[in-house]
C-alpha cells in the first residue's frame, strides 16, 4: 500500500464513523491486527497536518498560530 492510498483509506473510514484522523489509524492498525509503529512510513505530509489539527481542536496540542482572514 502506498502512503496515498493510506490516506484515502484513514479519510474515508474517519469520515464514514465520524471519527477524528488520529482515531481512523488506530482502528485500522486494530482490524488489520498490526502495531501502529509499524505504519509510520504510510502516514504522508497531508494526513500528518490532519492529524495535528484534529489534535488542536481537542486540546491535545497548544494551537499554532494562524492569521485572521
Amino acid at each position: 500500500m502506498t502512503p496515498k492510498q493510506f490516506a484515502l483509506e484513514i479519510e474515508k473510514r474517519a469520515s464514514k464513523k465520524r471519527i477524528t484522523h488520529m482515531e481512523a489509524v488506530l482502528d485500522y492498525c486494530s482490524e488489520k491486527e498490526i502495531e501502529p509503529d509499524t505504519i509510520t512510513h504510510l502516514i504522508n505530509r497531508t494526513l500528518k497536518e490532519k492529524i495535528k489539527l484534529n489534535a488542536e481542536e481537542l486540546h491535545y496540542l497548544p494551537n499554532s498560530g494562524t492569521l485572521p482572514v
